[in-house]
């Protein structure tokens, strides 16, 4: 009887020591959960206010959003709707019929007109859900500023060279008043007249490409663009060129990895900007000597580029090799790279050169495209 009192006292201590530590198990867990709970209250609360703030971001954006789940618009703010007028929750989302997609890029024109807006579309899509969120920004403005500031500097550029232009016109246009006062004389014999009116004729040629030159530098971009094929475009100035080329035995090495590129483009304007590149390899590329010409793919733009095997650039030109009328050759106009270098900043590119090794100059036209996928 007295071990099992004492076996019973031992399991009474034992209990009350579980208990014990069931008690403080269940207040830690207490605690917990209450700071479980402050931390969720705390984070739904902070979720509350960011929905908020973004709602209100949302709402007040001066630029366009469209939220778009599974095809179809969720949600669009105010600046969306005034964009886009025919907006509606649960619509099926596409581009508007009348939008035209303007250059290789995501801008768009509103309708077609001088005066359609232009927007810019661009898309963040959510990798977990799927949902994509459009912002669209109309550009008009910034677009018609920069075209205006484009078009000052180029009156700038114009006035600059004025003085320029006419000591280039005045020694062929004596020349030509010389030669036609001389055709107006009543003793000049036949041979002599045809050999006059032919230096005349030389020197009216003269000034017709000089002047042909000047407005091609000075000629905005307001013409149409289009969709081109890169290679076309480039093959059909090289075939102007070409005879020229081969009359002096200069081998032209072409390259073609864009082949796959479209690029929005005045066609009239990027060729003449060509081909003043390869006219210009051909007037210091030595005869016998190698041009090359490459067109390289570069993501979203693509290179045209020649190369030559002439002298290259000495370095007091190179600081003013782009300005109209800065030429080192005594029969040159100095207008064909300042030509080149317009063209690639109306299209938005760039014109830049790097010297070639052991000698030359290559010439690279960069320009915006759209790879073909």
């Amino acid at each position: 009887m007295q071990a099992a009192f004492a076996e019973f006292a031992a399991s009474t201590a034992q209990l009350a020591t579980q208990d014990e530590d069931l008690r403080r198990s269940v207040e830690l867990l207490r605690q917990d959960l209450a700071q479980t709970h402050t931390r969720l209250h705390d984070e739904m609360r902070r979720r509350v206010r960011s929905e908020a703030q973004l709602g209100s971001m949302f709402a007040s954006a001066p630029f366009g959003l469209v939220s778009i789940e599974a095809g179809r618009i969720s949600a669009f703010n105010p600046a969306a709707a005034r964009l886009l007028p025919g907006l509606t929750e649960g619509s099926v989302w596409s581009l508007p019929a009348q939008w035209i997609r303007r250059g290789a890029g995501n801008e768009f024109a509103t309708d077609r007109g001088h005066d359609a807006s232009v927007v810019a579309l661009s898309v963040l899509t959510q990798s977990d859900s799927g949902t994509q969120l459009l912002r669209i920004e109309d550009i008009t403005e910034p677009l018609r500023d920069r075209e205006r500031a484009e078009r000052q500097e180029r009156l700038a550029a114009m006035g600059r060279m004025t003085a320029e232009l006419a000591h280039q016109l005045r020694t062929p246009l004596c020349t030509a008043t010389l030669y036609a006062s001389q055709l107006a004389e009543p003793d000049l014999d036949e041979p002599d007249r045809q050999q006059m009116a032919s230096r005349l004729g030389a020197q009216l040629s003269q000034l017709d490409a000089l002047i042909t030159r000047m407005l091609g530098f000075v000629k905005t971009n307001a013409r149409e663009r289009e969709l081109s094929a890169i290679e076309p475009l480039v093959r059909s100035q090289i075939e102007v060129v070409a005879p020229l080329f081969a009359k002096r035995s200069i081998e032209l090495a072409l390259q073609w990895q864009a082949t796959d590129c479209e690029i929005a483009v005045d066609r009239l304007q990027i060729g003449s900007a060509v081909l003043a590149l390869l006219e210009n390899a051909l007037q210091h590329a030595p005869a016998g000597s190698r041009v090359s010409v490459a067109c390289i793919s570069q993501g979203h733009r693509v290179a045209i580029s020649v190369s030559d095997e002439g002298p290259g650039i000495e370095p007091e030109m190179a600081a003013r090799l782009f300005e109209p009328f800065a030429t080192g050759r005594p029969t040159g106009t100095g207008l064909g790279l300042a030509i080149a270098r317009a063209a690639a900043q109306a299209h938005r590119g760039e014109l830049s050169f790097t010297p070639c090794q052991p000698s030359g100059v290559c010439f690279t036209l960069a320009l915006p495209a759209l790879p073909q996928v």
